[in-house]
């Protein structure tokens, strides 16, 4: 490979410059050869021609060493890299012709774009502190739209990990009081029945098993399903077999499929497990099945069983199946949801004292996950994509800045010849290598952030697991940096690329175009600054909607309260007095255990979902089918209230002498008294509940209303019942204590050994993290769009410091003029103050303008807060005004010291 620097000194004789000049322009002449030489060998000519074409690139030396002395005489003052360099480099601008001035083929471009690209590489070099702060400043907005991207990604646009996902469709009940509901029994069999649109229809039910694996009890979560589940899915295990027809029935269930989780987990990957009889709930099973690596239905399910209903006396009335269908080819949704909703209309009328005013309703599996995460997500996406244009008008303004510096090299550009729109590319090179760096540095951060987001996200949005850099956020990041390249660059370019040759030699040191581009910064530094108030308003909306909500009161004071799980197998616990006995034995042990002051038991724990059950009330008239009122419906031993600190309002509580045998009686809230009791003392009153008993319940007490599904949902009517009265298998503990509750988890499961060794305590939490669980999802979009606006806050401050900063350095003689003449300090605080104040001025109004007018999309995420709160906006306003005053009042500063002398000087 030629040497080209010595190349170079052998033709070219500067002797009228100093050797540093002379050493860098010999420097760069043989860099320009070189790029020839290398784009000749990437066309497929020889080593030979290839240097042949590079040597003819610069045909008269003498020319080339009289024009480059000729540049550097007048323009000493402005420094070696804007005359000098940009003289010689200027050759690049005829890259698209040969030396004979025959335009070049398809080759050819991309020769000159990786041309360009080399060249950009350079010129950024050479500045390193623009570099790194445009970069940095990409590397923010790509990376944040990045992460967001991953996350819609993962949750809304990939399929579900089965073969054609889009013919997986959820079927639910549609109940006049409720809208979507589970299925009942009978339903699901008269729909299996009578459907025409599906290949299958599958029910299943969530359930969970004690497993004793060696190493002591452990609580196993798995589904009941229907013996077609896995063919409705179309997937085969990897070893043995799934469900028969004939398993599907009580008393010839007693079989298993794994999940390859628990087969490695539990059984070692032991091939042998296949085929092994387990017990489960003190009952013994056989493993038939162990599914695929990766394969998963239902979250954190390790087993499946056959669901097994009595086709001969299914529960018309008991709502508690979930049901899933596979489209038949060629049928629609729509088509599917006409036949069902018919379907459901015909057995309501053929059984109306069940199934009175009930519809159904067909949608995708898919849609039915994420349905209601997707307006967050769509809505902090929409955040990004904002984040990302404020970067880019950033990036601009440095540009435009960028590009008044370099007024002269590209003046003497265009006199040599090259066109507006060689110059326009050869500019959107650097701004596309920038993107490209930009992209690659928000790529890493991106990736970075993937962890923390799954753990912010685990339980408040569906399909947290599936969310990851793969490769559609490779070519999402890689086309937005495209973009971004494209859009932060064409601006500056073609401003720059209108730079006139005559009025950049007229006014020699000075740019010719800062005065041009003024309009453009400060255009540009607007939006930045409106689009900052519209996330800003959005995050402060957010912020203060937050507050209101974690400051709600639950109806319980959940701090110090430790809560798990017991399930009471059938096996061992088959009569009521068994399970009575237990319950009442654990809370004695529990209360006896230091530190605890009070323990009880519920079926459902506060902010765990509901549980709802029809009621009449005696001496009213009875209601229609399905018409009638209903509450939510608890369980709980004497202790309950006392250990969550449900306040007894009226009457009494449940104690020992509301036994099994005993008279019936019920505890209602005051949210059951006010609505169903409305000027009347409910104690006294007689509820029949629709539990199974036969009965009313005589009402004893009124205690506070609970909110029982989550913070931002109001506290709905709930009944409370004795256990002994209704004594559930399953039941959640409560226990409150003087200091950390999780401290006492050893002692609470030691409790559990010495009671039944054969049983765990499982789902050990603290009560304080059920509650801050509940408003997962809320604290996700609020802190991530926290986040964006803090950004989006960064870039603007860095903005508009550096546009103010810009016009000091241009106005600095008129500056020091002024103070000649007799201006003081505060004077020239003043002005600078007050023109970048007027332009952040500007941009709060537009912004909140803006921000008001989009309000509405963040209506479904606020809690107590109205879109237009005026505290939010006000706080908003003032917020971005003080930084924006902070990032002018610096370059203000420098500009009070300048000095008057050295300014005239110059």
């Amino acid at each position: 490979m030629r040497d080209w620097t010595a190349f170079v000194r052998a033709h070219l004789t500067l002797a009228s410059l100093t050797p540093e000049r002379e050493s860098r322009i010999v420097r760069e002449l043989a860099a320009q050869l070189e790029d020839f030489y290398r784009d000749a060998l990437e066309q497929g000519k020889t080593e030979q021609d290839a240097d042949a074409f590079a040597r003819a690139q610069v045909a008269d030396w003498d020319q080339m060493a009289r024009d480059v002395e000729r540049a550097d005489r007048p323009h000493a003052k402005a420094g070696f890299d804007r005359v000098i360099e940009p003289r010689l480099e200027a050759w690049v601008a005829q890259q698209g012709r040969n030396p004979t001035g025959r335009t070049r083929g398809g080759p050819q471009v991309m020769a000159n774009m990786l041309r360009d690209a080399r060249y950009a590489i350079r010129q950024l070099g050479r500045t390193p502190g623009f570099t790194i702060v445009a970069i940095l400043t990409l590397a923010l907005g790509i990376g944040a739209t990045s992460t967001i991207f991953s996350v819609v990604n993962g949750v809304l646009l990939r399929p579900l990990p089965y073969p054609n996902p889009s013919g997986l469709v959820r079927v639910y009940e549609i109940l006049q009081q409720f809208g979507r509901f589970s299925v009942a029994p009978a339903t699901f069999l008269d729909w299996r029945q009578q459907n025409t649109s599906f290949e299958r229809i599958a029910a299943i039910n969530s359930t969970g098993a004690t497993f004793n694996s060696g190493t002591g009890p452990e609580r196993v979560n798995g589904l009941l399903v229907s013996w077609d589940m896995f063919d409705l899915l179309q997937v085969n295990p990897a070893v043995g077999r799934t469900f028969r027809a004939e398993e599907d029935a009580p008393g010839k269930d007693a079989v298993i499929v794994i999940s390859h989780t628990m087969w490695e987990q539990r059984f070692g990957s032991d091939p042998s497990a296949l085929g092994r009889s387990i017990t489960l709930n003190g009952m013994p099973v056989t493993i038939i099945g162990i599914m695929p690596a990766g394969f998963a239905f239902g979250d954190g399910v390790e087993f499946w069983r056959p669901l097994a209903l009595n086709p001969s006396n299914p529960s018309r009335g008991g709502h508690f199946l979930a049901v899933y269908a596979r489209l038949k080819p060629g049928v629609t949704i729509a088509q599917a949801h006409a036949e069902m909703k018919g379907i459901s209309e015909r057995l309501a009328a053929q059984y109306p004292a069940n199934s009175a005013n009930e519809s159904a309703e067909v949608v995708g599996v898919h849609e039915s996950m994420v349905a209601g995460i997707r307006p967050a997500l769509l809505t902090l996406l929409a955040a990004v994509v904002v984040v990302v244009l404020i970067a880019c008008a950033n990036v601009a303004n440095l540009l435009l800045v960028r590009a008044s510096v370099r007024a002269k090299e590209i003046a003497i550009r265009t006199a040599l010849g090259a066109s507006r729109s060689r110059l326009v590319l050869q500019m959107l090179a650097e701004s596309l290598v920038l993107s490209v760096a930009g992209g690659a540095a928000g790529l890493l951060l991106a990736y970075f952030a993937i962890h923390p987001i799954q753990t912010l996200s685990a339980n408040g949005i569906p399909r947290a697991s599936a969310i990851s850099i793969d490769t559609n956020v490779l070519l999402f990041a890689f086309g937005v940096s495209m973009l971004t390249g494209v859009l932060f660059g064409v601006v500056p370019a073609w401003h720059a690329s209108r730079t006139m040759v005559g009025s950049v030699l007229k006014e020699g040191g000075r740019s010719s175009t800062a005065s041009g581009g003024r309009w453009m910064r400060n255009g540009l530094l607007i939006a930045e600054v409106a689009m900052s108030i519209v996330l800003l308003v959005g995050a402060v909306l957010l912020l203060r909607s937050f507050s209101r909500l974690v400051n709600v009161d639950p109806g319980f004071k959940p701090d110090h309260v430790l809560a798990f799980r017991v399930a009471l197998p059938n096996a061992s616990y088959r009569e009521n007095h068994q399970r009575i006995t237990f319950m009442e034995s654990l809370a004695t042990k529990l209360e006896s255990i230091p530190d605890v002051t009070s323990a009880g038991g519920i079926n459902a724990l506060p902010m765990r979902g509901s549980y709802l059950l029809s009621f009449s009330v005696r001496g009213r008239p009875a209601a229609k089918p399905n018409e009638g009122p209903s509450a939510n419906y608890r369980v709980v031993t004497p202790g309950y209230f006392k250990a969550l600190g449900v306040p007894l309002l009226r009457g009494r509580t449940f104690t020992s002498q509301d036994a099994e045998k005993a008279p019936m009686v019920a505890v209602v809230d005051q949210q059951f008294a006010d609505r169903h009791f409305p000027g009347q003392d409910p104690i006294g009153q007689a509820i029949d509940i629709g539990n199974g008993s036969d009965g009313y319940y005589e009402i004893v007490g009124v205690v506070g209303a609970v909110r029982q599904s989550s913070l931002d949902a109001q506290p709905a009517a709930t009944m409370y019942v004795a256990y002994p009265q209704d004594a559930f298998s399953s039941m959640w503990v409560v226990m409150r204590t003087t200091g950390d509750p999780s401290s006492l988890s050893p002692a609470v499961r030691q409790t559990m050994r010495e009671l039944d060794p054969n049983l765990p305590a499982y789902a050990m939490t603290a009560l304080a993290t059920v509650v801050n669980e509940s408003v997962a999802q809320r604290r996700f979009s609020m802190l991530l769009l926290t986040v964006f606006a803090s950004i989006a806050l960064f870039l603007a401050a860095v903005g508009l410091y550096g546009v103010v900063a810009y016009m000091v350095s241009l106005r600095t003689q008129e500056i020091g003029l002024r103070m000649a003449i007799g201006a003081q300090r505060r004077d020239v605080l003043q002005m600078v103050l007050g023109g970048g104040m007027k332009l952040a001025l500007i941009g709060v109004a537009i912004g909140l303008l803006a921000a008001l007018l989009l309000s509405s999309v963040m209506s479904t995420m606020l809690f107590e807060i109205e879109r237009f709160d005026p505290a939010s906006y006000t706080t908003t306003a003032l917020i971005l005004l003080a930084i924006a005053a902070l990032a002018c009042y610096v370059p203000a500063r420098r500009a009070m010291r300048v000095d008057p002398i050295v300014a005239l000087r110059e």
